[in-house]
């Protein structure tokens, strides 16, 4: 008869499948948030990335135990397993980053996932505790300080935007238009000019403003001998 005694440790056992059990709860709290946001790493993500950093802990911890051997020195390091962990949720954070033009958009989910993986290794180690109250913590962080800084601190930013200013013009506006340009505009980030058969100017700028376009556009209206004039917001390629 088979002697399972060797293979299974029920206590062991329970413990291990309590603690992701336990990961994929916690899991829950933060993917949740982001999943009724709308955010490109969900629910299962978060899930997925929480039990993962959990069984990796319980590995280190229960699957590579010290086996003494006469005439071997070896050195059981629970941790070696585990801190790879580190390292390897920075990949999956990465894929929820997208840049468009200027903006960059998934920091905090990526930051979210971070959490959650050191919320999972929490669990993996048998910190509860600790899991618990950083599941909490973060949902705290995502749904009180996001309204915090959308109803509060956002009223209080100064928001600049890039925008492309490009104008058709006769020859001789060209020092006009650039007075115009530095009178409203502090931070020109580059101009270019051209001169089109002697006597047209191609002239463009991109600057950075807190003006709306319609605003910007107000300023040129008053500029006497421009043929044409395109405003629009500036995406470095």
């Amino acid at each position: 008869m088979l002697d399972l005694s060797n293979f299974i440790d029920l206590n062991e056992d329970l413990t291990i499948l309590f603690r992701i059990s336990l990961a994929a709860i916690l899991a829950f709290i933060p993917g949740v948030e982001r999943e009724l946001t709308g955010k490109f790493a969900g629910l299962r993500t978060h899930i997925l990335v929480c039990v993962g950093a959990c069984i990796f802990t319980i590995l280190s911890i229960y699957g590579f135990k010290m086996h003494i051997i006469p005439g071997v020195v070896g050195v059981n390091d629970p941790a070696r397993i585990a801190a790879q962990v580190i390292t390897g949720i920075g990949f999956i954070g990465a894929g929820t980053v997208m840049r468009h033009g200027t903006s960059v958009f998934g920091i905090t989910t990526a930051a979210t996932l971070w959490v959650c993986a050191a919320i999972g290794m929490s669990c993996g180690c048998g910190q509860y505790a600790t899991a618990i109250l950083s599941a909490f913590v973060t949902l705290i962080v995502l749904i009180a300080i996001g309204r915090l800084e959308k109803t509060v601190l956002s009223k209080r930013k100064i928001f600049y935007t890039l925008y492309e200013v490009t104008l058709g013009a006769q020859v001789n506006e060209c020092e006009n238009i650039q007075d115009v340009f530095q009178t409203n505009f502090h931070k020109i980030m580059k101009i270019n000019k051209k001169i089109v058969n002697h006597e047209n100017l191609h002239f463009s700028a991109v600057i950075s403003s807190k003006k709306s376009i319609k605003e910007i556009s107000e300023i040129f209206k008053n500029v006497a001998n421009i043929t044409s004039i395109e405003i629009r917001e500036y995406h470095d390629q």
